[in-house]
């Protein structure tokens, strides 16, 4: 990563990590929603903040990995969105991944952003506080939805925003 990309990331927070650890709301949806079994967290930090069975962290490095799971939940290192999210992708189209829920930023000009711009999403209608932060994100944030529960998706997360459909 390079450092001008963590500076814009960071400038606001005060974080000062490619780290963005998943507010807990968003945590306790996600249980919700997967019935309180996540198989899967392809990109752990080292604070395992989300519950889930398997952990992939920078040492096992989930872009070299098999995500053969179930139930997935990726919320990866934000300057790193061009490598993890095709592979996300990727994952699920090759039927490893049977359902996903991505937490990324929300940035519709880039590259990126066309490979998973089909996928039902939701533009969170706020900035959301990572971790331990006290201020929120200096990005806007979308909840991505790989799946075929749909109707459970928007009745889980729709409260966060708009959710969106490509036509």
């Amino acid at each position: 990563m390079t450092s001008f990309k963590l500076k814009v990331l960071t400038s606001t927070t005060g974080n000062r990590k490619d780290s963005w650890n998943t507010p807990k709301e968003i945590i306790d949806d996600l249980l919700i929603f997967f019935d309180n079994s996540i198989d899967l967290d392809p990109c752990s930090d080292c604070d395992k903040n989300i519950p889930a069975k398997n952990h992939f962290d920078k040492e096992q490095d989930g872009l070299s990995q098999e995500w053969i799971a179930d139930k997935v939940y990726m919320n990866h290192p934000y300057s790193q969105s061009k490598l993890w999210i095709p592979y996300a992708v990727e994952q699920y189209e090759k039927n490893n991944a049977k359902e996903l829920i991505l937490l990324i930023k929300v940035d519709v000009s880039t590259k990126w952003w066309n490979c998973i711009a089909h996928y039902p999403w939701i533009a969170v209608n706020k900035r959301l506080k990572f971790g331990h932060s006290s201020t929120g994100a200096p990005f806007q944030s979308a909840i991505v939805y790989l799946g075929i529960n749909f109707n459970r998706f928007k009745d889980v997360f729709g409260k966060y925003g708009n959710l969106y459909i490509s036509v």
